[in-house]
């Protein structure tokens, strides 16, 4: 138990990594999407060269299919969720764009109370409950470069970020209602991975700009660094260890709670970001509102 414990916190590190891959991005100018294809390639290969000593995926040719494109799916949200959230941070305060992204994890659970017959406890609405007021304070926060809300330019892609986040997320937490096909995480991280470099590609013949390599070597190699972590080391594994011992739902809060709360610190200490009451009080709800979701 302890074991997986820490491994999901080292999970929330990693995933504070993206953050500020994301953030620094944001404040460099640097061509995130560019960013996102060359550590999407690299996951992949590492993710295919694993796949090789690994089983095939069982079930039908249309169970197969269907469970591969909701994984694909969900890579190609994964992308348009960082560029929103590169695109918020140049305007907003990084943690608060951050915090309001991350809490999309509301949506899974909702469509499985709407769809899959999740039974609507009363900790798991409250959590909901949180979580929105949780977005809503973190909206009316401001950080080191003024209010996320306020001005189009700021909420429009915040908010993106948290619709595109939770359709993605929606669709990586559809095959867990399919039992008769189990997909391993080498697997889905490939599938994600490859949904990524796929829009990427689409995308660029509508770019007002050419992809840009510039500056950017050292935020691939640590994105890729921090995924290849979190998804192949740390996340799969610590939420397995936490189940073994009887206390599987306790695993994406403690990573997501990580997450949040690690880069709101993170900010403070590196960017000089005001830490409001708003703030403290958002991030507070929304890590509160994940735990009740999972009890």
């Amino acid at each position: 138990m302890t074991l997986g414990v820490i491994l999901l916190i080292l999970t929330g590190f990693c995933w504070i990594g993206i953050a500020a891959v994301v953030d620094d991005a944001a404040r460099k100018r640097l061509d995130m999407d560019f960013i996102q294809f060359g550590a999407s390639a690299v996951i992949a290969l590492a993710a295919a060269g694993v796949m090789l000593f690994r089983p095939p995926l069982a079930g039908t040719f249309a169970e197969k299919l269907l469970i591969c494109g909701c994984v694909f799916a969900a890579g190609a949200c994964n992308f348009l969720m960082l560029s929103l959230m590169r695109r918020a941070m140049t305007f907003g305060s990084s943690g608060a764009v951050w915090g309001i992204t991350q809490s999309a994890m509301v949506c899974p659970f909702a469509m499985g109370m709407v769809f899959f017959g999740v039974a609507p406890t009363l900790p798991r609405l409250g959590g909901i409950v949180l979580i929105l007021t949780g977005i809503v304070l973190f909206s009316r926060s401001r950080g080191g470069r003024g209010a996320v809300s306020g001005s189009g330019r700021r909420l429009l892609p915040t908010f993106s970020a948290f619709a595109v986040s939770g359709l993605g997320q929606s669709l990586a937490n559809l095959p867990s209602y399919w039992t008769a096909t189990a997909m391993g995480s080498e697997l889905r991280a490939c599938l994600v991975q490859l949904g990524t470099i796929s829009l990427f590609c689409a995308s660029v013949p509508f770019h007002r700009k050419k992809p840009s390599p510039r500056g950017t070597l050292r935020p691939v190699l640590l994105l890729s660094m921090v995924q290849i972590l979190s998804l192949f080391f740390f996340f799969y594994r610590g939420l397995n260890l936490v189940a073994e011992a009887g206390s599987g739902s306790v695993g994406y809060p403690v990573a997501q709670g990580c997450s949040i709360a690690g880069f709101l610190v993170w900010g403070i200490l590196t960017r000089r970001e005001r830490f409001s009451l708003l703030s403290a009080g958002a991030a507070a709800a929304i890590c509160t509102g994940i735990f009740l979701l999972a009890i």
